[in-house]
């Protein structure tokens, strides 16, 4: 037992080291509202136009100056979809919808943004029963 003491006595240390280390390393500051970056109008309606061209969101943040998650709230404030977002649990609703009036699965996915298959495993998740290429209930 007397081996162990000083190794215990050494980890006890070090825990009283590394401990309030890892407490501080938790806490973040977050800058106040007077001290965080503000964009103009006409940057972020600049921002918009690039998003929509094609521009990623990291290539946009770094010309405006602001995080990509920063920029990425506010174009959702303004309405701009992003890129590769899943389908809202309405527009699966819509999805199912058009499918069973009859639309395809491409036409279904060019009118709401999204490609074929991604409507396709949506309604499979929804529980729809495709239809063959054919048009025929399978």
């Amino acid at each position: 037992m007397s081996k162990l003491a000083p190794a215990l006595v050494r980890i006890g240390r070090l825990h009283r080291v590394i401990r309030p280390r890892a407490a501080r390393a938790t806490h973040r500051r977050v800058a106040p509202d007077s001290m965080q970056s503000r964009v103009t109008g006409e940057a972020l309606e600049a921002a918009v136009a690039h998003y929509r061209a094609g521009e990623t969101l990291r290539a946009i943040a770094t010309d405006v100056g602001l995080s990509r998650h920063r920029l990425a709230a506010l174009l959702r404030e303004r309405g701009v979809r992003k890129r590769r977002a899943t389908p809202s649990a309405a527009e699966v609703r819509d999805m199912v919808q058009r499918y069973a009036n009859g639309e395809s699965l491409e036409r279904v996915g060019e009118r709401q943004g999204f490609s074929a298959g991604t409507v396709r495993n949506h309604l499979i998740a929804a529980g729809v029963a495709l239809r063959d290429p054919q048009g025929r209930h399978r």
